[in-house]
């Protein structure tokens, strides 16, 4: 049976909450005096060496395997040691060119002709207040 102690270092798969999945040469850490798990990842063809830090609520499974079952779960994973949002920003030129087209084509809209019938408004009259609306 493996132990995870301060001194002893492991290779295993880490199953996170949020279905996420790690790999690598694992062992006990302590920041901020809680401990922590720590995962040495190895390099995969899509990044390089990483190390990152579990508390032990975000911890569903820790598997100890052999080095070349963590290293080949982690290229299958290849997961991304740093995943941000960056929305892609505008200059307010081209944000007023898009609402210059979006008038536009409201306008074109507007003055459209449609044939007879189609105009989208109903023919039914609507019910008194005290009559149930059929559906």
């Amino acid at each position: 049976m493996n132990n995870v102690s301060d001194e002893i270092r492991n290779w295993a798969v880490v199953e996170l909450m949020g279905h996420k999945v790690v790999a690598g040469l694992i062992s006990k850490s302590e920041m901020l005096g809680k401990p922590l798990l720590r995962v040495d990842v190895p390099a995969t063809s899509a990044y390089g060496e990483f190390t990152q830090f579990y508390g032990e609520s975000a911890i569903y499974c820790v598997t100890f395997v052999s080095e070349e079952v963590a290293r080949r779960t982690a290229e299958a994973n290849k997961t991304n040691p740093v995943s941000v949002y960056v929305p892609d920003l505008i200059t307010r030129e081209n944000h007023e060119e898009m609402i210059g087209l979006y008038k536009e084509k409201l306008e074109q809209l507007r003055q459209a002709r449609l044939p007879a019938g189609s105009s989208g408004e109903s023919t039914h009259s609507a019910p008194d207040d005290d009559e149930e609306p059929s559906f």
